[in-house]
């Protein structure tokens, strides 16, 4: 009994020490599988990978734990290789799977690394995390990755990935986080991918692919999901109105497909939604009224679909949006004038619709709005109806309201939104004269008064707005001569005072403005000689026909005559 207390220590450090080689022996073949991957790369030199090397002292143990990128756990194990975004160059046909049984997290996202995905990957079957995004694979996603069990994050976006989803997928029960975008996947989503079952999942990227069919309506299943992303696909069939159920959504994006049928009344659930994107599809029938429940909906955009009935009043319960896009539909109706009481309302968007009536009073009531376009709609009344109005609207940046059949003056507050950059007012039958207080907008780049019936002068304020490089005021009823104040317009390049009434010379200053590159003059009353500028001199007969008595060295111009 008294020898075995005494053998009982040594027995004890025996083990140790067996258990201590075993653990160097472990952690030195983990070496040896990395160093020959290392040595299948193209960019083995790479300055990231020089300490990927064994030790040319013999009594140093070869362990990877001090290597750049890898992270390893007590026991000198490797368990996270870290290399995204390095500019590594090469395969995963010599990675060692087999060889790094503990390894949890292998990100080579953003590198240069191309070939197939091997099956083997399924050896690591303690993977938790595995990101290979942004990279050149390619073939198909083999169905294999569905053995490593534990896998919460798959990230195999931005590669050349081809052929189905695989089903097998569906067998990650504890996935979180999907992104297989920007790939060359296609076929359906498939019903047997049984994604209605990942309960888990918080983040599903499918964008950007070449996905058919139709939305699955499991996916109303995933009560956890917060982002789902399927845009840029052919996508077809209707929305599910098993997606309203999807209790935790934040983010829908589903532009660019081919989806139908109406816009399910169901999303009126999804409280804490903050982004859909439906746009760009052939989505039919009128907006829900439910929409307005979204209390904290941000970006709403239903652009480009074959929406009709009116904009409905309850948007205005809208009280975070700051996007509202509803172009390109079949929208009727006037638009509500409880749009102003969206006071966080940034960009807002109504173009090429069936829209009458006038303006909304208070549109920029919040004073945040950036961005209003209502192009092509037959929208009528005089803009002076809201002109009290327009004085709040100190934030925006553009201005677009073409082709409608407003009437009136150009309300003079117009010149107090001192940020605007774009203004087209072409096309809705705007009359009187061009105010002087245009001359505030000196941020403006574009400027198109184009088709209406404005008469008298240009304002010679005009010449404050030296970053414009568009100006179009023909075809109106403008009178007077051309103001030499324009010469201060260094930044023009597109000059357009056709079909109008003006007459006497062109200021012989316009031969300064060295950036105008086309000039239309045509249909005026203007005579003398042009100036001696290239955009002139270069000038169609198009555009300068029809005036008085030009002269000079364009095109279908007489020489000029000298006065002794």
């Amino acid at each position: 009994m008294k020898s075995l207390t005494l053998l009982a220590p040594l027995l004890f450090c025996v083990t140790l020490l067996c258990s201590s080689l075993n653990v160097a022996s472990d952690s030195a073949a983990e070496a040896l599988a990395i160093l020959k991957w290392k040595a299948s790369l193209q960019s083995q030199n790479h300055s990231v990978l020089l300490s990927w090397n064994t030790s040319n002292n013999p009594n140093t143990k070869t362990s990877p734990c001090a290597w750049f990128g890898i992270h390893c756990n007590h026991a000198d194990s490797v368990i996270k290789i870290n290399l995204t975004g390095y500019g590594v160059k090469g395969t995963l046909h010599l990675f060692p799977f087999l060889s790094l049984p503990n390894l949890a997290e292998l990100d080579l996202s953003t590198n240069e690394l191309y070939g197939i995905i091997p099956p083997k990957i399924s050896q690591l079957s303690k993977l938790t995390y595995l990101d290979l995004s942004f990279n050149q694979f390619s073939g198909q996603i083999p169905p294999e990755i569905s053995h490593l069990v534990h896998l919460q994050t798959l990230h195999l976006a931005g590669n050349q990935l081809n052929g189905s989803i695989p089903r097998e997928i569906g067998q990650l029960k504890f996935l979180t986080d999907l992104a297989l975008c920007s790939n060359k996947l296609n076929g359906c989503i498939p019903a047997s991918l049984e994604l209605g079952n990942l309960r888990n999942l918080v983040e599903v990227y499918l964008d950007t692919n070449r996905l058919t069919g139709p939305i699955p309506s499991t996916f109303g299943n995933l009560k956890n999901l917060r982002v789902l992303h399927m845009f840029n696909n052919s996508l077809s069939g209707p929305i599910p109105s098993e997606l309203g159920n999807m209790e935790s959504l934040s983010e829908i994006s589903l532009y660019h497909n081919n989806l139908s049928g109406l816009i399910p009344t169901s999303f009126g659930d999804l409280r804490f939604l903050t982004l859909a994107h439906l746009y760009e599809n052939q989505l039919s029938g009128p907006i829900p009224e439910e929409i307005g429940n979204l209390n904290s909906l941000v970006d709403l955009e239903l652009s480009e679909n074959q929406l009709n009935g009116s904009i409905p009043a309850s948007l205005g319960n809208l009280s975070n949006l700051e996007i509202l896009f509803l172009r390109d539909n079949w929208l009727s109706g006037s638009i509500p004038n409880e749009i102003g009481n969206l006071m966080k309302l940034t960009m807002l968007e109504l173009d090429h619709n069936n829209l009458t009536g006038n303006l909304p009073q208070g549109i920029c009531r919040g004073g945040s709005l950036e961005y209003f376009t209502a192009n092509d709609n037959q929208l009528t009344g005089p803009t002076l109806k809201v002109s009290s109005n327009w004085g709040l609207c100190k934030s925006l940046e553009s201005l677009s309201i073409a082709r409608n059949n407003l009437s009136g003056a150009i309300p003079l507050e117009l010149g107090l939104m001192s940020k605007l950059l774009y203004l087209d007012l072409s096309a809705t039958q705007l009359s009187k004269s061009i105010p002087e207080t245009i001359g505030n907008l000196s941020m403006s780049f574009y400027l198109n008064l184009s088709i209406n019936q404005f008469s008298q002068n240009i304002p010679i304020q005009v010449g404050k707005l030296t970053r414009l490089f568009h100006l179009d005021l023909s075809h109106n009823m403008l009178s007077g001569k051309i103001p030499g104040e324009l010469q201060s317009l260094q930044s023009l390049e597109t000059l357009n005072l056709s079909h109008n009434n003006l007459s006497g010379e062109i200021p012989a200053s316009f031969k300064h403005l060295r950036g105008l590159y086309t000039v239309d003059i045509s249909y005026n009353e203007l005579q003398g000689p042009i100036p001696n500028c290239q955009a002139f001199l270069k000038a169609s007969v198009q555009e300068l026909r029809g005036n008085k008595a030009l002269c000079g060295n364009a095109s279908g111009l007489p020489p000029c005559t000298p006065f002794f």
